[in-house]
């Protein structure tokens, strides 16, 4: 099956001027085929843009979860696991309550000085932490600090920006206008342009 909407509306139209081209075929039978081809062409599109939605969700997902794990060896014990996951949530939490309140540069200074803190002792949880609530509160610099010496994480973030910044971009006017334009093309009349 065709995902491309000019893929499908092309098929739909070869297919519209081969029963057009049916000499044996009253006017009313053309037409009821090619309502038939018209519809089929509308539902391969829909199933088309469902799969496209659904893909692009599940790639949001996976990025975000990657970016918002908590690293965990493969070789600890479900005991261990839950002390890490405590630890993290320990961590997070004494950031998340030093930058509750105050303004932006208050924020972004806490949460400056908790990653310095934290590259100062090596405690990577508590940088880690940092770096999820500087992600929350939008505070880029902190954000950077965090990715310039972790490579591997660097790029789970930029994985994660770009399919953040697909999704927001299929629910922004030039792509509903693209989808508006593909709907109407399917469903007009390939021969007139105007709508069945």
């Amino acid at each position: 099956m065709a995902t491309d909407p000019v893929e499908i509306l092309n098929q739909r139209n070869a297919e519209v001027e081969k029963i057009r081209g049916y000499a044996d075929l009253t006017e009313e039978a053309k037409n009821r085929r090619i309502a038939e081809v018209s519809e089929q062409a509308q539902a391969d599109y829909a199933e088309a843009l469902e799969a496209v939605e659904r893909e692009r969700a599940e790639r949001l997902e996976g990025t975000k979860k990657a970016v918002f794990r908590i690293p965990v060896s493969a070789t600890a014990t479900d005991t261990e696991e839950a002390q890490i996951h405590a630890a993290f949530r320990s961590a997070f939490n004494d950031v998340y309550f030093s930058t509750l309140l105050g303004d932006g540069t208050e924020k972004q200074e806490e949460l400056e000085r908790a990653l310095a803190l934290a590259e100062r002792t090596g405690d990577k949880l508590l940088a880690r932490a940092a770096y999820h609530r500087a992600i929350d509160l939008g505070v880029q610099s902190v954000v950077d600090s965090y990715l310039e010496a972790r490579p591997q994480e660097n790029r789970a973030w930029e994985s994660y920006t770009a399919a953040h910044e697909e999704a927001n971009q299929s629910r922004g006017i030039e792509h509903i206008l693209a989808r508006g334009f593909a709907e109407w093309a399917l469903s007009s009349d390939p021969a007139t342009g105007l709508g069945a």
